[in-house]
């Protein structure tokens, strides 16, 4: 029974470090997308004041 108990916290802490990786990687490509659309948007701007 107690090693039940370990596997089942086990595949928990798994769950967790699963869904962690998984929301820094969704802010990782939030942030490299808001980037390029800034970037894109700088470029634009110059385009059009030049």
């Amino acid at each position: 029974m107690i090693r039940h108990n370990v596997h089942m916290r086990d595949q928990k802490a798994n769950q967790i470090a699963m869904i962690i990786r998984t929301n820094r990687q969704t802010a990782i490509n939030l942030i490299e997308e808001i980037i390029m659309v800034a970037v894109l948007w700088g470029l634009f701007f110059l385009a059009t004041l030049g």
